[in-house]
């Protein structure tokens, strides 16, 4: 909310206060309590000077985290002790998008307090991460497809900054234990991969190839890999010559980038 919206309640919890919430969070043994420890503690701290507990609010009445705000500081602080909680869970992606929509809103307050030390890493010690063998296949092939781009683009190209930044980025989120201490990483395509978390959740690494486009001005031809043009409906734009200009060469590798998809 912006700094003149109106809050039922917009106050720095104390230290004590926030202590208490800390406390309850690190007693938390599921994902599901600790997101109650986290919202319950704080809300009841709200709630009760204005004379009122949660216990006046359900279906008929809803709570709306928009009308209380804490200070951004002891939001940050809450948060990343409920998220370390979770990482022992393998709970941490799921937990933050519930605090995002559960948590109050937030103001500037420098001076509130705050915990002296960050949260103790409770991330188990080890990370057991099963690749098959098709799967070590397409990390080979997306990391020589990286360097195919760089040799015909230049290191220096968009073509070859898109693609192995996002590859890079990618890869190096699934060594990421916010999911668990056990992944499994198998072939979903020839330059992609599908990724299964102990939490349940699995999501694909994709590569998505760039249009091979004429540049013509007007044109809206796509050229496939033989040479071929069409366009997106009949009718549409071309050169009516066919002599079109391609946004990279027929024999180029496959410009493009990977993303998360779940």
């Amino acid at each position: 909310m912006t700094q003149n919206a109106i809050y039922r309640a917009r106050r720095a919890l104390t230290g004590t206060e926030l202590a208490s919430i800390l406390a309850s969070i690190a007693a938390a043994r599921t994902i599901g309590d600790i997101l109650d420890a986290a919202i319950t503690t704080v809300f009841t701290a709200l709630l009760g000077p204005l004379g009122e507990s949660l216990a006046g609010f359900g279906p008929d009445r809803r709570l709306d985290p928009g009308e209380f705000a804490i200070p951004a500081t002891q939001w940050t602080a809450i948060c990343e002790a409920a998220m370390a909680r979770a990482d022992a869970l393998g709970g941490r992606m799921a937990i933050a998008l519930e605090l995002v929509n559960q948590m109050p809103a937030t103001y500037d307050e420098p001076a509130a307090p705050v915990p002296d030390s960050p949260p103790p890493d409770q991330r188990p010690y080890e990370h057991v991460l099963t690749v098959s063998r098709e799967a070590a296949d397409v990390i080979c092939a997306a990391s020589r497809h990286c360097a195919d781009l760089a040799a015909c683009f230049g290191e220096d190209s968009r073509e070859y900054r898109e693609a192995a930044g996002s590859w890079q980025h990618h890869l190096s989120q699934v060594f990421s234990m916010a999911f668990g201490p056990q992944t499994r990483v198998s072939r979903d395509g020839d330059l992609s991969l599908l990724v299964s978390t102990e939490s349940g959740f699995t999501y694909g690494v994709i590569f998505h190839r760039e249009p091979r486009r004429c540049t013509h001005n007007g044109c809206t031809a796509v050229i496939d890999d033989d040479g071929t043009a069409r366009t997106a409906r009949p009718g549409a734009p071309a050169c009516p010559s066919g002599q079109h200009i391609l946004s990279y060469p027929l024999d180029a590798p496959h410009p493009g980038s990977w993303s998360f998809h779940s």
